[in-house]
């Protein structure tokens, strides 16, 4: 995939996308090495589907927040915590949680950590 750079938004234009995340990544993280606490790129924005790689390093946090539809957050590498409410939750890699609309969380990188976070917009109930 030489010279072609993701670290822009992706839409579908076709059937399907078919994404490198070992390239991403490694793209992701030489961007967030800049002085940065996290880096993120867009990988999908589709058909109200929002699908973005971050990584954060150690120590950075994504504070309280909540997405207005259903949301996740997948661990490829590293560790973090997810706080909810009262409860906060310890997550490695190959670890997913997901989220109903409008649920309050943060999230904190214990070590250098890569995510996938998916958004997917509310459903009209009408």
């Amino acid at each position: 995939m030489e010279g072609h750079s993701y670290l822009r938004t992706h839409n579908l234009a076709a059937e399907h996308l078919l994404l490198d995340l070992g390239e991403v990544a490694t793209e992701l993280h030489g961007a967030s090495a800049r002085g940065q606490s996290r880096g993120s790129v867009t990988l999908v924005k589709q058909g109200g589907m929002i699908i973005v790689l971050t990584h954060l390093h150690a120590g950075s946090t994504l504070e309280e927040h909540a997405a207005k539809g259903a949301a996740s957050v997948l661990v490829l590498d590293g560790r973090v915590t997810v706080a909810i409410r009262d409860e906060t939750l310890e997550m490695v890699g190959g670890r997913l949680i997901a989220f109903d609309a409008g649920v309050r969380h943060s999230i904190e990188a214990i070590e250098d950590s890569t995510l996938i976070l998916t958004f997917v917009a509310p459903v009209d109930a009408s």
